[in-house]
């Protein structure tokens, strides 16, 4: 007998998702991070996004408002992987029955924060009951702007590897949480993550940009998604990743690499973007005219061999995947 444990993640979603039916409207189905949808004369992006207790948060510690802020924070990330604006919001709640009404007003005020801050709107959902911990699902529609977007396919051979922000700080913020270490802006990174919509919405209305995709399990795993969906290798340089200062500063006391941190942590909500390497000096520069925000090339994707490389070695365990700790 098969177990999720067996297929991970990923398995278990193409033996679920093999053969489904798409029609003429349906422009990216399942295998990104939304699926994009014509209706009329505009081109829709929609996502949902789960986070479950005791698995994405524990009220151990985050408070209501901060797990209600992540949770939004992840399902609009999807639409600033596509480059697409934000527009609605649709929110399941699920809880206990003894769940103090307080905390769940706190933690759906996060969620509007959050909502609010992207230029959103809350326009329904639903409420329920759980047995035993609190489970939240979050669908998000947006659109691409002009008809602008990118899918995490479309990579080429000679496109070099950007990431935007310091990736490694979520999971340094979790660690520091967990070991009661004093570090106000990794544990900010990792409670209060902000979805790079315009960023995003920026870079896809770039030709040299090929692919983007959100950093949610870790920048290697991510980045190999957009190289496998080019049939793709990457090539990562250790010694090129950003590390926040904050991260540098408290590496001795979280007991861990910052690099290791920004190669495989995840739930940085960064973007890690394909871009055309002989105009990516240009785009990078351009970029960092337009944000106040790090913009840092960290690799490049080669049409052989395949897989994904640090510093020549072949990594074999990229980031997070459900059903495998």
């Amino acid at each position: 007998m098969t177990t999720l444990r067996d297929l991970g993640e990923f398995g278990l979603i193409e033996r679920l998702t093999r053969g489904l039916p798409l029609s003429e409207d349906v422009l990216q189905g399942v295998g990104d991070d939304c699926a994009v949808v014509r209706v009329g004369d505009r081109i829709l992006l929609i996502s949902t996004d789960a986070a479950i207790e005791e698995v994405h948060f524990s009220r151990r510690t985050a408070s209501p408002a901060d797990i209600g802020w992540k949770a939004a924070a992840a399902a609009l990330s999807d639409i600033a992987a596509m480059g697409g604006e934000a527009r609605f919001v649709l929110v399941t709640l699920a809880c206990p029955v003894d769940t103090e009404a307080e905390a769940v007003e706190a933690l759906y005020g996060g969620i509007r924060q959050a909502v609010e801050a992207c230029g959103a709107a809350i326009i329904g959902g639903d409420t329920t009951q759980s047995l035993a911990r609190i489970v939240l699902d979050i669908v998000v529609i947006g659109e691409a702007v002009k008809g602008n977007y990118r899918l995490r396919r479309g990579a080429r051979p000679g496109d070099v590897l950007a990431v935007t922000g310091y990736p490694g700080c979520s999971a340094a913020g979790l660690l520091a949480l967990g070991a009661h270490v004093a570090a106000p802006p990794l544990v900010a990174a990792h409670l209060r993550p902000m979805p790079r919509l315009e960023e995003g919405r920026w870079l896809a209305r770039r030709d040299e940009v090929h692919a983007i995709i959100d950093v949610s399990d870790g920048l290697a795993q991510d980045a190999g998604h957009v190289a496998a969906a080019g049939d793709l290798g990457l090539d990562i340089d250790p010694n090129a990743l950003p590390i926040a200062p904050a991260l540098e500063a408290h590496r001795d006391a979280l007991g861990i690499s910052p690099r290791d941190l920004a190669i495989a942590g995840g739930e940085d909500y960064e973007l890690a973007v394909a871009i055309d390497g002989a105009a990516h000096h240009q785009v990078i520069a351009a970029f960092r005219s337009a944000f106040d925000v790090p913009i840092t090339v960290v690799g490049q994707f080669t049409d052989a061999p395949k897989g994904i490389r640090v510093a020549g070695v072949t990594l074999t365990r990229l980031g997070f995947q459900h059903f495998r700790r």
